[in-house]
């Protein structure tokens, strides 16, 4: 495949040119490949010339002196662009001063031959000058360019003899690093004549060029001559007129400015410490052949990796040292340890990169010598140890795992032996961070006795001993559940962290909750069968022991009863008398609420003591909710259920009542007697029992019969059907009435009373007439001084009852004689 060619383009002022038909600056020539856009756009802003202020001030006019200006930088199509612009003094006209600029444009896929040769960069002969207008617009496309081998002298003796020593030299090269990734640009002015500055800037350049990796000399754009400090795309480094870079120029604040005539150096901060490349750089400076040889290690281990990665100067600290360490150079190494292994494990990690061939070498180099370095008393950092292990984990060779563990069970038992304690959990610490190679040792050490209480039992005790939660212990045991499971099987796993958890279920406040969320907590955890139905064994006999009774609500109750319903049989026989007699109670009550008929009290209390049925009695009160159903009124009646020591079974009737009423009102109080009426455990025979009967007539007397006052909660109560309930409440109706009501109710009383008004009315009537008759013989009896009469209160007929009631009524008018002989008339 033939390789593409490079193009070429002039500029200058001429009578026309490609793009205008007058004079003027313009393309004058192109190669026909060359594509007009890309030209106006790309290479226009790169053709121009400042002669400098000194040589104009002078009108010198030795074209000579004029500095030429060589620019390089890459287009962002992908293109390399190497140009030079010079001072060519008057035009075709003789009158005005002019430039010319010729471009060669080298096509993106041979842009690398410049870039890993200098010297076809930096010593390229053919830029014309001219151009001749007869000779036409187009210009031949070129196969190659004809450069000058640059030369091999000392380079850091030339940089000497312009002002620039070691550190100025690593200032520069970390500037010139850091402005590809940093928004900054480096203007350089050199402390030589103005008509040397383009060619010991060119020197200057090349060296710097030489130093720089692969891939930052892809990105990178310069210029070698400018008349004043001035930002352009893509260029990086300008070399300006002495004098140029002043407050107020063309630069901003943060720009990288060398001053040489002044001795100046402004914004290039190198911190202290070592700069690994810079002092690689300079150290073989003069060695071409180091120099290429680590630019093509960083090209190979850069390898797709993204820009971010491959412009930042730090990645070329760390790759330096890789290099000098692969060469033997293990100071470096020994000089941060643990640095180089970080360093290394995020190279190793790293997705995009393709070729890490030679970095998994450096870990088999570095791993073998830290194996070779401990001994009974040298012990590698616990931060080195850390990094060694996560180096197994970003790079998983298979033939470090073996080796690896090896080598941290050789630190531990050492650590162990100088008694650093410390230093064993920070390794600890580390290795259980990497699962893999964690459970790989662990599976290690449980298979050979001698290492099993060392390396195991001690570690897991420290473990469980740190664990002050219930969560933390269950996740403990999860953790050796997925990293290595056979320490579930190992007898001092089994018993101490059963113990460990144990001791904290003894101080938790809400145990059933706590003991439920275990339970939870093992029913998602696969794996732990045997294990697991210990542990729960062990935690329900202490439930069990520390469960108050009387505090259970329902819903605690059946939370309870549904763990201990999943207990095998065996479980009942390894309790203790107490825990068992609960276990029995609970299960009793259990199967209460599972049967659909209401047992009687005496037969379901009647294996149970006074004490246990009191202790039944409350838990069911604790779980019946308000307001009451239907169905909780059989729980009610075994509530108040009594057996005295006398063995008389019976209710507790009064307070029976009032805890329905309280907890329901009045609906539920009538369905709950209505309830009764139905069960023959409140009645003797056809009757009531007296206590039931008398409790529930004290109920209805309350308020003076209040129940039976409206009419039509009296329509309900006497709608229960029950003959002694229904005479019972005739009994509060009665002594419930008012007087008159009471009177015609007795039948005697009421005949009886109705005789003697019968009576009086008759005596009553005859002294009316006897008085009317006294009046026809012409006697007025208010004047007749013998007499002293009583007008009723009341005048006009006064009705029967009222008399019975009142007795202050005089029904008629009656005459008082005095003691005198009577006459007869």
């Amino acid at each position: 495949m033939s390789r593409q060619p490079i193009l070429q383009q002039y500029y200058t002022r001429g009578r026309q040119g490609i793009f205008r038909s007058n004079e003027g600056y313009d393309t004058v020539a192109k190669s026909s490949g060359l594509d007009n856009t890309f030209i106006k756009k790309t290479l226009h802003p790169f053709c121009v010339y400042h002669a400098p202020r000194e040589l104009q001030e002078r009108a010198e006019g030795d074209l000579s002196k004029y500095p030429e200006a060589l620019v390089c930088f890459q287009a962002e199509s992908g293109e390399m662009v190497i140009g030079k612009s010079v001072f060519v003094g008057a035009d075709f006209t003789g009158q005005r001063n002019t430039f010319f600029s010729h471009n060669y444009i080298i096509p993106a896929q041979r842009r690398d031959e410049f870039i890993k040769d200098p010297s076809k960069l930096f010593g390229i002969r053919g830029f014309a000058t001219a151009h001749d207008d007869a000779k036409g617009k187009e210009l031949p496309a070129l196969e190659d360019l004809s450069y000058q081998t640059a030369s091999t002298g000392d380079r850091k003796k030339w940089l000497m003899q312009h002002g620039i020593d070691e550190l100025v030299f690593k200032q520069l090269l970390y500037a010139v690093m850091t402005s590809l990734s940093a928004k900054k640009k480096v203007f350089i002015s050199l402390n030589v004549e103005v008509s040397t500055l383009s060619s010991v800037a060119t020197e200057l350049l090349a060296i710097l060029y030489s130093c720089l990796p692969y891939e930052l000399r892809r990105h990178f754009g310069f210029l070698t001559y400018s008349n004043e400090p001035e930002s352009k795309k893509h260029i990086h480094v300008v070399f300006v007129e002495k004098g140029s870079i002043r407050p107020g120029g063309g630069h901003s604040d943060k720009d990288f400015l060398f001053d040489f005539g002044l001795g100046r150096i402004h914004n290039v901060d190198l911190q202290e410490g070592v700069h690994e490349y810079l002092n690689f750089a300079w150290e073989f400076l003069n060695d071409s052949r180091i120099l290429t040889s680590f630019h093509a290690f960083c090209e190979e281990v850069l390898t797709g990796a993204d820009t971010s990665i491959s412009l930042r100067v730090s990645t070329y600290y760390e790759l330096c040292a890789f290099y000098l360490i692969e060469k033997g150079r293990m100071s470096v190494y020994e000089r941060n340890r643990a640095g180089v292994w970080q360093a290394l494990n995020s190279y190793l990690g790293q997705q995009g990169l393709s070729h890490k061939k030679r970095l998994i070498d450096l870990q088999s180099m570095l791993f073998r010598s830290e194996q070779e370095s401990v001994t009974a008393t040298k012990l590698p950092e616990s931060v080195t140890v850390k990094q060694m292990l996560e180096s197994y984990s970003v790079s998983k060779q298979n033939s470090l795992q073996m080796d690896m563990i090896r080598l941290v069970m050789d630190v531990l038992m050492k650590a162990k032996a100088m008694r650093q304690h410390s230093y064993v959990a920070e390794v600890y610490k580390h290795l259980s961070a990497n699962p893999e190679l964690f459970g790989f040792m662990m599976r290690s050490v449980l298979g050979h006795k001698q290492l099993t209480k060392p390396l195991f039992e001690d570690y897991l005790g420290e473990r469980l001993r740190a664990a002050s939660q219930i969560s933390q212990v269950l996740k403990e045991i999860q953790f050796w559940t997925e990293t290595a499971p056979q320490a579930l099987r190992n007898p001092f796993f089994m018993t101490t962290s059963i113990e460990r958890l144990l001791e904290l279920f003894a101080r938790e406040r809400q145990k059933l909750d706590a003991a439920i969320s275990i339970h939870q907590f093992f029913e998602n955890l696969d794996g732990t069968r045997g294990y697991a139905e210990e542990l729960l064994d062990e935690l329900d006999k202490s439930l069990l022991k520390h469960l108050a009774l009387d505090t259970l609500s329902k819903e605690d109750f059946l939370k309870i009863v549904a763990l201990l319903e999943e207990k095998a049989q065996s479980f009942l026989g390894t309790l203790d008398v107490e825990s068992r007699q609960k276990q029995e109670l609970l299960l009793n009550l259990a199967e209460l609420l599972e049967q659909k008929r209401a047992p009687h009290p005496a037969e379901f209390f009647r294996k149970w003591d006074r004490e246990e049925t009191k202790a039944q009695q409350r838990i069911i009160q604790n779980m019946l909710n308000a307001p009451f159903d239907k169905d909780s009124f059989p729980m009610v009646a075994l509530i108040f259920y009594r057996d005295d020591q006398f063995g008389q079974e019976g209710f507790h009737c009064t307070e029976m009542l009032n805890f329905v009423e309280q907890n329901g009102g009045e609906p539920v109080l009538h369905a709950f007697i209505q309830w009764t009426m139905t069960q023959r455990m409140f009645f003797e025979d056809k009757e009531l029992l007296p206590a039931y009967r008398q409790a529930l007539k004290q109920l209805f007397l309350e308020g003076k019969g209040r129940r039976l006052r409206s009419k039509e909660w009296r329509k309900r109560w006497y709608a229960v059907r029950n003959a002694d309930f229904r005479k019972l409440l005739e009994e509060v109706r009665r002594e419930t009435a008012n007087p008159l009501v009471k009177l015609f109710r007795n039948k005697a009383f009421v005949i009886s009373g109705l005789l003697v008004l019968v009576a009086a009315g008759v005596w009553g009537g005859y002294a009316f007439w006897q008085q009317g008759q006294e009046g026809a013989h012409g006697k007025d009896p208010s004047t007749d001084t013998a007499h002293r009469v009583r007008v009723p209160s009341t005048s006009g007929w006064i009705p029967a009852y009222r008399l019975m009631m009142d007795p202050q009524i005089e029904p008629v008018e009656y005459v008082v004689l005095e003691t005198t002989k009577s006459t007869t008339p």
